[in-house]
C-alpha cells in the first residue's frame, strides 16, 4: 500500500540466501532440485500476481551472489519459467559479472524481460582472491570486490551501446556495495562514477 501510494512501479525479490553472508557457512543446499525449483517458481508468481493485481506493481528478482539464481544458467531458466505477464527481472551487472557472467550479452539477449538495472562492477584480482581463498560475500564487500565502474571487469562501454540498441527506457540505478565504509567515503564514488558514465554516453 505504501509503495503504491508513492507511484513505485516495481517490486524487488531477491532469494534468500543458502549461505551466512557473514561467514560464509553453508545454510542450505546450493541448488534446488526439481521439486523446490517448482515451488520457488510458484511462489514468484504468486508474489508478482499480488503486486501486479492488487497494487499494478511489477515484481521483478534481483539474481543475488549465493541464491538459486545467480549464474546465467540460473538466470535465463528463471526467465524461461517465469511468466512476463507476471514476473520481469533486474540485472545487476556487478552480480552477474562476480559470477562470470557477461552482462553486455545477457542485456543483449533478454532486454525485453529486464525494466530494471542494478549498474556496478568487480574488481578482477579480488575476485580471484576471494574465490581462491573462500572469503564470504560480506567481507568480499568490504575487501572492495565492487569497485569505482572504470575499474572494474564490466565493460560499460559496450552496455551503453546495447542500451542504445534496444532503446532501453527502463529503471537504471548506480549501485557500489561498501559496508562498512567510513562516512565520507561513496560521495566522492558516486560523482567519479557519475562523471565516468557521462564520460561514456550512459544517462
Amino acid at each position: 500500500d505504501l509503495a503504491g501510494t508513492f507511484g513505485a512501479k516495481h517490486h524487488m525479490l531477491i532469494d534468500l540466501p543458502y549461505t551466512d553472508l557473514a561467514t560464509g557457512e553453508q545454510l542450505r543446499e546450493a541448488e534446488l532440485d526439481d521439486d523446490g525449483w517448482k515451488r520457488f517458481m510458484e511462489h514468484c508468481h504468486k508474489l508478482g500476481e499480488i503486486t501486479r493485481d492488487k497494487f499494478g506493481i511489477t515484481s521483478v528478482l534481483h539474481p543475488h551472489t549465493d541464491t538459486h539464481v545467480q549464474t546465467t544458467e540460473q538466470m535465463e531458466r528463471w526467465l524461461e519459467d517465469a511468466d512476463p505477464s507476471v514476473l520481469q527481472m533486474c540485472l545487476d551487472t556487478g552480480h552477474h559479472a562476480y559470477q562470470d557472467g557477461n552482462p553486455v550479452e545477457f542485456m543483449r539477449k533478454w532486454h525485453h524481460r529486464i525494466p530494471y538495472l542494478h549498474i556496478k562492477s568487480v574488481d578482477e584480482d579480488i575476485r580471484v582472491r576471494i574465490e581462491r581463498d573462500g572469503i564470504s560475500f560480506a567481507e568480499a564487500v568490504e575487501i572492495d570486490m565492487f569497485c569505482e565502474l572504470s575499474r572494474g571487469v564490466v565493460n560499460f562501454r559496450d552496455f551503453g551501446n546495447v542500451l542504445k540498441e534496444v532503446d532501453y527506457e527502463g529503471v537504471a540505478i548506480v549501485e557500489q556495495d561498501m559496508y562498512p565504509a567510513p562516512f565520507d567515503k561513496p560521495f566522492p564514488i558516486a560523482k567519479r562514477n557519475r562523471d565516468y558514465l557521462r564520460e561514456i554516453g550512459i544517462g
